[in-house]
């Protein structure tokens, strides 16, 4: 192998580290107070965290009365500990579900800088984690209340040890030596992962080990991980909650979480998300916007150094992973998150020393349409306010057009970024995209009235009831966001259903009726001898499902 690429200075400085972690929360912050709670997967995970909450068992996780068996616990334990301290418990706001992926995602920045500074200095490391910031699924799962950011956290703290045992040829002494290269750290982080998202994270480990042993022609790093009290440790973070759920519901969890959760994703698209090979590739064009204007030169020195112990490492981790999940029928653009430290730390590795590798011939050619891409992807981009702005209200309001206003500014300094590229031009774009994130998540965003049904609910339901509390059921609107929203009592059920809870309180049940399911709950009302009245209205758009909704809201008509 040619030397490992230079290490010198290998720590970023109190200022750049200043600069990339304000860079940091300027761009993951905004929009985790305001954004209403979204469906699907948010307001499951938020819910299900508020039930153990509610309930005081931490060990069966439910959505209302429905086993929710396809995730490990890990997720729930940590989003239920964040509401409890930070919101006060069961009644927290959703953002308080939201802060263990907010922590997480600054973890994944500050380790991705401080990975990427030892390979190959300060400056790499500071681009790396500016990259890794900005990144629009970074800025995605920072916001969400669900795994994917506490995965990756827990997959590149693993990486990281894996790393330093594979490029150093000397075995660590003993099980917890090593430092940040012990093979217990590795394990540790493994059966971390594994209690966030099951085998996700043996997935990326493995095929990371197995491309590095066949790559090399040694087995080597096979002797370094201390198999027996490595698979002892994982085996000690997940198997306290398997052994409880296990007596609590038997075989159940493991059936729904490797049977459909896992193996129903890998020859069918499950829940209707499945795609061709290549969706991935193409995902990462805007996944991983704006750093994706430097995926060509990434590539090229990923490929002329490919020799480095250093470099040959991170191509372990990211094409056997890509590879992977592209051969999968069920895809989504989170699936190859895992591999986005990597490539951010390429991307900073080449910012840092590598622009002559794009100087001549088809890596020069490469380069250019990758950036004219980069430009037009950050087009797209910068309109997606206004755009989204007209088509679910027909109006322009002034903040979006401040918002998209912001993103054209990030669109200049992209386009002068790529024509010099530097550490200083690449903060003064994170502070473009900072701003324009802002306005997007945290002005734009929430004012999307059509998109968040359940909170335009709110007042009317409020307005029609005729008890402090009562009964509220759903009929053809069963997203669950409206739980989350309305409470663990509320049923989600169709015209039947809301016709039945009325007749056995009328006085105090309210009705939330889709207009599809409006003829059967009325036809339903008249046949039972019931009166109802309509108390209010909500049109909107459930993107969920992609169709408009329109709703009305039903109670006892008055005697």
């Amino acid at each position: 192998m040619m030397p490992d690429l230079p290490q010198s200075p290998t720590a970023l400085s109190p200022r750049q580290w200043l600069i990339v972690m304000v860079i940091a929360v300027a761009a993951l912050l905004p929009g985790i107070f305001q954004v209403p709670v979204m469906d699907r997967d948010e307001s499951r995970y938020s819910q299900a965290s508020r039930q153990m909450l509610e309930t005081g068992d931490f060990v069966d996780i439910r959505f209302q009365d429905v086993p929710r068996h396809v995730k490990p616990v890990g997720t729930y334990w940590l989003q239920a500990a964040s509401a409890q301290i930070l919101g006060g418990g069961p009644d927290a706001g959703v953002w308080a579900y939201r802060v263990p992926s907010l922590l997480a995602a600054l973890g994944i920045v500050a380790m991705t800088a401080w990975f990427a500074a030892r390979l190959g200095g300060a400056t790499a490391g500071m681009a790396a984690g500016i990259l890794i910031a900005l990144a629009l699924i970074t800025s995605v799962e920072a916001r969400t209340a669900k795994t994917d950011a506490l995965l990756v956290a827990a997959i590149l703290a693993g990486q990281i040890a894996l790393h330093r045992i594979a490029t150093h040829p000397e075995r660590p002494v003993g099980f917890f030596g090593g430092g940040v290269r012990s093979p217990a750290a590795f394990w540790l982080f493994h059966g971390l992962g594994v209690l966030i998202k099951g085998p996700i994270i043996t997935l990326v480990a493995g095929t990371t080990i197995l491309a590095w042993c066949l790559w090399n022609r040694d087995r080597e790093l096979l002797r370094r991980l201390y198999w027996l009290p490595g698979v002892a440790l994982t085996l000690a973070v997940i198997a306290p909650w398997i052994v409880a759920i296990s007596m609590k519901v038997g075989p159940a969890f493991l059936e729904e979480a490797v049977g459909h959760a896992l193996l129903g994703k890998v020859a069918t698209g499950d829940d209707s998300h499945g795609a061709p090979p290549g969706y991935h590739t193409l995902a990462f064009l805007v996944t991983f916007w704006p750093g994706m204007a430097l995926a060509a030169g990434g590539a090229v020195l990923a490929w002329t150094r490919r020799n480095s112990s250093d470099i040959r490492f991170l191509i372990c981790w990211i094409l056997p992973t890509f590879l992977v999940f592209e051969a999968v029928a069920t895809k989504l653009p989170h699936y190859t998150y895992p591999t986005y430290p990597a490539l951010a730390v390429l991307a900073g590795l080449f910012l840092a020393g590598g622009l002559d590798l794009v100087a001549d011939g088809r890596a020069r050619i490469a380069h250019r349409v990758i950036a004219v891409l980069a430009v037009l992807v950050s087009l797209v981009v910068a309109a997606v306010p206004i755009g989204a702005k007209l088509h679910l209200t027909g109006m322009v309001t002034p903040a979006a057009v401040v918002a998209s206003v912001a993103g054209l500014v990030v669109v200049a300094l992209m386009v002068r970024f790529l024509q010099s590229l530097s550490i200083s031009r690449l903060v003064q774009l994170a502070v473009g995209v900072c701003v324009f994130y802002g306005l997007t998540f945290a002005v734009v965003a929430p004012s999307l009235d059509r998109l968040w049904i359940a909170r335009s609910l709110v007042p009317v339901v409020a307005e029609a009831r005729t008890c402090e509390t009562g009964p509220l059921v759903s009929a053809g609107f069963s997203e669950p966001s409206m739980v989350f929203t309305f409470g663990t009592g509320t049923r989600l059920s169709d015209a039947d259903g809301a016709v039945d809870a009325l007749a056995v309180d009328p006085a105090c049940t309210v009705a939330v009726v889709e207009r599809r399911q409006s003829e059967a709950f009325l036809a339903a009302v008249a046949a039972r001898g019931l009166a109802v009245e309509a108390a209010g209205q909500v049109q909107g758009l459930n993107y969920s499902r992609g169709r408009d909704i329109d709703i009305t809201v039903y109670r006892a008509a008055a005697q």
